[in-house]
């Protein structure tokens, strides 16, 4: 079996033997690969192991085997590693791109995952554990990743004999020229690297653009994600934050100031109708109570008598949920104490004329 040849070219001869031997490595790789990321799962999800940690165990698992296997092999064919890592993929008079090159570009770009990886868990304990602010620290966190990727890709150009003064001054020319047709996309990229920068909009802030309020989730570098009342994630270009009216609800460092209209019937007891309202707003545990609520007795309607509850609250996410408990309230108050709601009416009088 070791003396039939199934394959010869380029000095190099291939039995059956050592297919058989190599077929061999490449299914006990398989095996054990699959045994030890099932395990590596079980055992994260046992412990509450980060998923994502998880994931790049198991790459990292099969990275090793599969390079093993693949040494293996070499040695099993005999054939020189300088050949197999040294084949020359691209070359031109300035550069070559060689396996190697590949393989460590590869490397590079499972280490930069990994120190990312490092500095979210790290920075994400430190906001857990209250020692850093949660919309700066969020904040810094992509900034720092920003940067190891950056530095990544500039040691894989650099591992691949690629000139970085050329390559930037290439760069520059490309976004020159596509400038003007992407402008608003670089527009959004650069306002994302300003909200990153000055703070002025951190995750978990309650912002409200164009009409909508909402929780920012994410900022990237180009849009953000915002979770709308509605539970609906909407994604917005950065360029929003920076070019238009934005209220940022948070920078409240106290409690922001809401009401809520109430009408009552002519004739109905004002001070009865003012000492309810007070004691809804002071009974609502989202109300806080300094400083204190208050009714203002705004107009004399055309149907009613028109009041506003005055009320200050930290929750300005869920306000309109507070307003409606205060609703609800209200009316069951009213209807105890025998306060009408009126509706808008009409009198229409009817003059009749008698010919003769």
């Amino acid at each position: 079996m070791k003396e039939f040849i199934v394959f010869k070219a380029d000095g190099i001869e291939i039995s059956l033997f050592q297919l058989i031997v190599c077929a061999s490595i490449i299914v006990s790789a398989v095996i054990i690969t699959i045994t030890l990321t099932r395990l590596t799962r079980k055992f994260g999800d046992k412990h509450g192991i980060s998923r994502k940690f998880i994931r790049l165990v198991k790459q990292g698992i099969r990275a090793i085997f599969y390079l093993s296997a693949l040494a293996a092999m070499l040695e099993v064919l005999d054939i020189n590693y300088h050949k197999v890592f040294g084949y020359i993929i691209y070359g031109n008079d300035k550069y070559t791109v060689k396996v190697l090159n590949i393989l460590i570009a590869l490397i590079i770009i499972y280490l930069t995952r990994i120190l990312a990886f490092g500095v979210d868990y790290g920075m994400n304990r430190r906001i857990e554990n209250h020692r850093m602010d949660r919309g700066r620290g969020k904040s810094f966190i992509q900034i720092v990743k920003y940067l190891i990727w950056i530095i990544g890709f500039s040691i894989i150009a650099s591992s691949l004999g690629l000139n970085m003064t050329f390559v930037i001054a290439s760069i520059s020319a490309l976004l020159i020229g596509v400038g003007f047709g992407l402008q608003h996309i670089f527009n959004d990229f650069f306002s994302g690297i300003i909200i990153l920068f000055d703070g002025s909009i951190k995750v978990d802030d309650i912002v409200e653009v164009e009409g909508t309020i909402g929780r920012v989730l994410t900022i990237g570098l180009r849009f953000s994600k915002v979770l709308t009342r509605d539970n609906v994630i909407i994604i917005v270009p950065n360029s929003r934050f920076t070019t238009e009216k934005v209220i940022n609800w948070t920078h409240n460092k106290e409690a922001t100031r809401f009401h809520v209209n109430i009408g009552v019937a002519y004739g109905s007891d004002v001070r009865l109708v003012q000492k309810i309202l007070m004691s809804v707003a002071e009974k609502h545990d989202q109300i806080v109570k300094i400083p204190k609520p208050f009714v203002r007795f705004n107009d004399f309607g055309e149907s009613s008598l028109d009041f506003q509850l005055y009320f200050w609250t930290v929750n300005d996410f869920l306000v309109e949920n507070i307003k409606s408990d205060l609703r609800f309230d209200i009316d069951d108050e009213f209807r105890k104490n025998k306060v009408e709601i009126p509706f808008p009416q009409r009198d229409l009088h009817l003059k009749t004329k008698h010919f003769e």
